[in-house]
């Protein structure tokens, strides 16, 4: 006997109807492995295996999605299956697709320019939800609406850390949450303020790390935050192209 679909399963799937109208642009290309659009299959598929499909959470931060998907076989034999991801929460059509900053801010050592690798780098201490520990990181946050990458890494360094700069240089971007973009940033510190970090922010304290100490900690392994080693990398780059010319 087929079970009914249950009222998270209904929930589910007319979210994600909603998302299929409103946003279709999210559930095109993938030739090798589309996704399924007809209700009566979808709605069939999760009654048979009792498996939730459609929008299953979603908040301010993130979207999760369980698309039924066709896939291929060694055989060549067509197969039905769920495929989950992720992904920011839908903005209009059109907008900027952001996951928020990430900020490589340095500050100079007292009577040094900074220029010549006489810098300090600005690290937040802080607990992660996902794993329970104190990680060393640099300082980062999400995107704002209406707020520019630039601008939105500006405002989450003085939050975070007190510390403020005038602008915002674009290193480059790298793969973040959800699926979307992440611009990181480097931001030469002109003055200090007070910190004022959102609800909810476990930082514990404020670390200062020069290059060298920083690429010490990665190497040994006790730091390991994916955004803060490849913006560290990216700002090593800018500092190489920089001295070539």
């Amino acid at each position: 006997m087929v079970a009914e679909l249950s009222e998270h399963q209904h929930e589910a799937l007319a979210a994600y109807y909603e998302l299929t109208e409103s946003h279709p642009e999210l559930f095109g290309g993938r030739e090798r492995r589309p996704i399924v659009l007809d209700r009566a299959v979808i709605e069939g598929y999760a009654r048979e295996h009792e498996v939730v499909l459609g929008v299953g959470f979603a908040n301010q931060y993130l979207w999760v999605v369980n698309d039924l998907v066709r896939s291929r076989d060694r055989a060549g034999n067509e197969r039905l299956h769920p495929y989950l991801r992720t992904m920011g929460p839908p903005q209009p059509v059109g907008t900027p697709m952001g996951a928020g900053s990430v900020i490589l801010a340095t500050v100079p050592v007292s009577g040094s320019s900074g220029s010549d690798g006489s810098e300090l780098i600005v690290l937040v201490e802080q607990e992660r939800h996902q794993s329970g520990t104190l990680e060393l990181e640099l300082p980062r946050g999400f995107a704002a609406p209406g707020v520019s990458p630039g601008e939105q890494a500006l405002r989450e360094l003085a939050e975070e850390t007190g510390y403020r700069g005038e602008e915002a240089r674009l290193l480059g971007r790298t793969g973040g949450s959800a699926d979307k973009l992440a611009s990181i940033f480097h931001i030469p510190v002109t003055g200090r303020g007070e910190q004022a970090p959102e609800t909810g922010e476990a930082i514990t304290r404020i670390v200062l790390l020069s290059r060298n100490e920083l690429w010490e900690r990665i190497d040994s392994g006790a730091l390991y935050d994916p955004f803060t080693v490849q913006a560290l990398g990216l700002y090593e780059h800018r500092l190489a192209q920089q001295d070539a010319h």
